[in-house]
């Protein structure tokens, strides 16, 4: 008996934590993606000021979501897009406005891919 309930708790356990590294894996997203239209709304009022500020804020985001998503998400896209927002703070500056705006919709849409694929489904478990 003391068997099955050893067995229950880890279950109930891994149960628990999954769902709670869910809801902070998607917390982090939502982070970043607010971040990214704040950043693209600032380039496109040309306000490298604020872009500047905003990308600092990006970095501080991205260090938190890389060290959380690496371990538990798929490595490719994790670094696909690490490697597009190395690319946004260099083309940040550079204030090259049109490569900066296509490179900050690529790592949106990066990110909310990554996202959805983890999001627990039946098609992404079988």
């Amino acid at each position: 008996m003391k068997t099955i309930w050893v067995a229950v708790l880890l279950l109930v356990a891994v149960l628990v934590g999954s769902i709670a590294l869910h809801f902070y894996t998607t917390s982090l997203y939502d982070q970043l993606q607010q971040n990214l239209r704040r950043l693209e709304k600032a380039v496109e009022e040309e306000d490298w000021a604020a872009a500047r500020q905003e990308a600092e804020e990006l970095k501080n985001i991205w260090a938190k979501t890389d060290a959380t998503w690496t371990p538990i998400m798929d490595h490719h896209q994790v670094d696909h897009l690490d490697e597009s927002l190395t690319r946004v703070s260099r083309l940040l500056e550079l204030h090259n406005r049109e490569d900066l705006l296509l490179e900050l919709a690529l790592a949106a849409r990066i990110a909310k891919r990554i996202k959805d694929s983890e999001v627990p489904m039946l098609r992404n478990i079988f």
